[in-house]
C-alpha cells in the first residue's frame, strides 16, 4: 500500500476544513458588522427624534447568511429613514 495516499487525503481534508472555517469566520464578521451598523444608524436616528428598533427578530431557525441578509435589509430601512429626516 502506498503511504503517500492517506497522508495526501488527510492533508486535503485539513485544508478543506480550514477553508470552510475561514469562510464561516468571514460570515460571522459580516453578521456582527451589519448588526453594529444597524445599531449605529438606529442610535443616530434616536438623536434626531426618530423612534427605531435596530433588532431583527427571527421566528424560525435561520442560517447565518440569512441573518446577514435580514440585517442588510434592516440597514436599508434605517438608512431610508435617516435620509428622510436628515437636513442636507
Amino acid at each position: 500500500m502506498n503511504f503517500k495516499t492517506p497522508a495526501m487525503i488527510a492533508t486535503l481534508t485539513l485544508a478543506a476544513s480550514a477553508s470552510f472555517a475561514s469562510g464561516d469566520n468571514n460570515l460571522q464578521d459580516d453578521y456582527l458588522d451589519s448588526q453594529s451598523h444597524a445599531k449605529a444608524l438606529s442610535a443616530q436616528l434616536e438623536t434626531m427624534g426618530v423612534d427605531t428598533n435596530p433588532n431583527v427578530e427571527f421566528n424560525s431557525p435561520t442560517t447565518l447568511s440569512q441573518k446577514v441578509d435580514a440585517y442588510e435589509d434592516k440597514i436599508d430601512t434605517l438608512q431610508s429613514q435617516y435620509n428622510e429626516h436628515s437636513i442636507y
